[in-house]
């Protein structure tokens, strides 16, 4: 027999009993139709802004439906028109079709439980955010022309982005090494100061000697470290152009995002490696005091 859960009733106190396995089914299936605390913002905050009924006016697959949340309870549902409607949402959120942001976040906030599976088999590359990211971005470059495999094509190219490292990702930005670090130079030759920003020209009569700063023991470390073997040359140069961006005004995530595009892996993998990298320095601190002594 098998295990029964007692329900209490009012007003007669009477009890009911109903399989436990009952009642856990209908508990997941509460879990699998509301929306992640990220959707349910995402939403909520375009509902509110009136976007719908402007794009609605844009894009006739969108029409049928009085608002986003009301696509988002028949995506869940699995609703074949819901299909149209997010490839609809992609022609307008895409930069070749009509490059609106908002409609891209859209598709991202509906195709949210695909990224998080999409997160799940892949929780040692990356996170869910990640994959949330890599939607959005493949939203952006998508063309406009998707069907109604729209949803399907941006997951797997989500997936792709983030699972092959390399993968048809080149950098954008130039990038910082340390022997350019310690020369004072940046890549387009320009004189720069510790952390990579362009010193003007100065008056060598009245220009005052300049201040020591804890840089200089820092870069005598890596320095150290890198001749003797004990961070390897990468690991350097990830903390030199995260160090660099960050001190520059980038912020710090737009620093990790850039430095994992530039090396094809996702930004979990470079605050890893980024740590990875501290701590060595931190373990071979009294080996490089006594070194130098």
């Amino acid at each position: 027999m098998s295990a029964r859960t007692p329900i209490s009733t009012d007003p007669d106190n009477d009890t009911l009993w109903t399989p436990r396995g009952a009642c856990a089914d209908r508990q997941r299936g509460r879990r699998r139709r509301s929306p992640s605390p990220f959707a349910s913002s995402v939403l909520s905050s375009l509902t509110a802004s009136g976007r719908w009924a402007r794009w609605q006016s844009i894009d006739p697959r969108l029409e049928g439906f009085a608002s986003l949340e009301d696509v988002h309870d028949a995506w869940r549902r699995r609703e074949a028109r819901c299909y149209l409607v997010v490839a609809g949402l992609t022609a307008l959120g895409s930069r070749r079709g009509g490059d609106d942001d908002d409609a891209a976040l859209a598709v991202t906030a509906l195709l949210d439980p695909g990224a998080q599976r999409v997160a799940t088999s892949l929780r040692d590359v990356c996170e869910v955010d990640d994959v949330r990211a890599a939607v959005w971005e493949a939203v952006k470059a998508a063309e406009p022309q998707l069907g109604p495999c729209a949803a399907r094509y941006l997951l797997q190219r989500a997936r792709q982005q983030l699972s092959r490292p390399g993968g048809g990702m080149v950098a954008r930005v130039p990038a910082t090494s340390l022997e350019q670090w310690l020369g004072g130079t940046g890549v387009d030759g320009q004189r720069r100061g510790d952390w990579g920003e362009p010193l003007a020209d100065r008056d060598a009569v009245i220009a005052s000697p300049p201040v020591e700063d804890p840089v200089t023991d820092l870069v005598d470390l890596l320095t150290w470290a890198r001749d003797v073997g004990e961070i390897d040359a990468d690991g350097i140069d990830l903390l030199v152009e995260l160090l660099a961006a960050e001190n520059g005004g980038l912020p710090r995530e737009e620093a990790q995002r850039i430095a994992g595009e530039r090396r094809g892996v996702a930004m979990r993998t470079v605050r890893r490696r980024r740590d990875s990298t501290v701590a060595r320095l931190r373990a071979a601190i009294p080996r490089y005091l006594a070194a130098t002594a």
